[in-house]
């Protein structure tokens, strides 16, 4: 399965009060290309998978909660991301966390948001996963002042990919090999709850 094109779709988080900061998930969508010139006599090509479910158990991974600031599931903010048709070929499960500090707020937030995908079957290649990180950091970032640098670092011995919006905001991507899942955060503060995640990722 090759990737081709990425596009984003941007699903705002239901809810802005003083525990809960105005911001945004970024879902990368993945779309599957058609070939440049299809073979006449070759068999039709299977339809793409149209179901992702939203799992819960894919939070497994996710430390439960980082200092005192516990993982809230978000199936509703998943389900939305679930439906997007240029997504679906490529994954088949998706959950989302959210951890925010209390007190955050519009100009205060210590705050991270985590989406977790377990991928279908030969979908996972080094141009799949620099697209998905590449629209991700793009999709955040946008909002966010613009992507400022690229990263990479080990963290507990795990090969992370950051980015650094030029507002602060950061994103953090890891892939679980042994379970083919993809971890994406985004977050911001100075408590750096994002990388606590990947610290506490438990793969």
């Amino acid at each position: 399965m090759r990737v081709a094109t990425v596009a984003l779709a941007l699903l705002l988080l239901s809810g802005c009060g003083a525990t809960t900061p105005p911001t945004s998930v970024v879902s990368p969508s993945t779309r599957v290309a058609a070939t440049a010139s299809p073979d006449p006599t070759a068999s039709p090509s299977p339809p793409l998978p149209t179901s992702v479910r939203v799992d819960a158990g894919l939070l497994a991974v996710l430390p439960s909660d980082v200092d005192g600031v516990a993982g809230q599931p978000d199936p509703e903010t998943a389900a939305e991301v679930a439906s997007d048709r240029l997504l679906q070929g490529a994954i088949d499960a998706i959950a989302i966390a959210i951890y925010v500090a209390p007190g955050a707020s519009a100009t205060s937030s210590d705050y991270a948001v985590a989406t977790v995908v377990h991928l279908r079957p030969g979908v996972f290649s080094a141009e799949f996963y620099r697209d998905w990180r590449d629209t991700f950091d793009s999709g955040v970032c946008e909002q966010a002042g613009g992507v400022s640098t690229h990263a990479e670092a080990s963290i507990r011995g795990r090969q992370t990919h950051i980015a650094t919006c030029a507002g602060g905001v950061q994103t953090h991507h890891v892939y679980l090999e042994r379970s083919d899942v993809l971890v994406s955060i985004q977050g911001v503060g100075d408590r750096r709850i994002g990388e606590r995640i990947v610290e506490g990722l438990t793969e």
